[in-house]
């Protein structure tokens, strides 16, 4: 085998600080990029926390609306049986003072119009 000669690329001084200069620029790119990443992984365990707190706000909500659902069916059940039983769900004197504030309703109605 023949000796091989390895040459050894000398760089000027100029070369080097152009080098160094492109090496800290992406340094510097990978720092913000990492910093940028750090903020969005700290950004998305708060909106996860957001979420979370809000599927458990809907599941209460959704429970406390099962609970007023089953409550009207329960009073509209009562009106019914009440209404099949013969008896009214007002009073005279309630109907009478129904009667009367849908007249006047009527009255403020037609004086507008």
């Amino acid at each position: 085998m023949p000796d091989q000669h390895v040459e050894a690329e000398v760089l000027s001084g100029k070369e080097i600080r152009s080098l160094e200069s492109s090496l800290e620029a992406l340094w510097e790119k990978a720092r913000r990029v990492s910093e940028a990443l750090v903020q969005m992984k700290e950004k998305n365990g708060d909106l996860q926390k957001k979420v979370e707190d809000l599927e458990a706000v809907e599941q209460r909500l959704m429970r406390e609306l099962a609970d007023k659902d089953r409550e009207v069916e329960h009073l509209r059940q009562d009106a019914l049986r009440a209404q099949s039983n013969g008896s009214n769900i007002f009073t005279k004197e309630e109907k009478e003072a129904l009667k009367a504030r849908i007249k006047d309703l009527i009255t403020k109605i037609s004086s507008h119009l």
